[in-house]
């Protein structure tokens, strides 16, 4: 293990910590929602994030299922490119099939995004 790049890797994600936590605290409106009235699939994330500092997990799903799980899935992936750079490996992201999974990813919230937004479902709004 390479001490310097684990460091620097160390580094990097308390600023991201530290970066996320302050835009927590800022709490910015959606631009999307404000803009064109629809919810985007990062709305409701801020009192999703508020529930779970509450360890009101049922509730913080019920803000943005999508975001409960995906937020998780991302710090996973954070971590293991983390864990890759200090170990000297290529990272994940010059690998095909993390680009589709990406895509995948991407194609979900889109999804979610047009679902939460069609009138009478409204278990998926914010």
């Amino acid at each position: 293990m390479d001490k310097k790049r684990a460091c620097q890797a160390a580094a990097l994600l308390l600023a991201a910590a530290l970066g996320l936590a302050g835009l927590y605290a800022l709490r910015p409106p959606c631009l999307i929602l404000e803009r064109t009235g629809f919810y985007c699939a990062g709305c409701g994330t801020q009192r999703m994030v508020a529930a779970l500092l509450r360890g009101d997990i049922p509730t913080a799903f019920a803000h943005n299922p999508f975001m409960f799980l995906a937020l998780p899935l991302a710090a996973a992936y954070v971590l293991w490119e983390a864990h890759r750079y200090i170990h000297r490996k290529p990272p994940l992201c010059k690998i095909k099939t993390t680009w589709l999974s990406g895509l995948l990813l991407l194609a979900i919230a889109l999804a979610f995004t047009v679902l939460r937004n069609i009138p009478g479902i409204t278990f998926l709004g914010p």
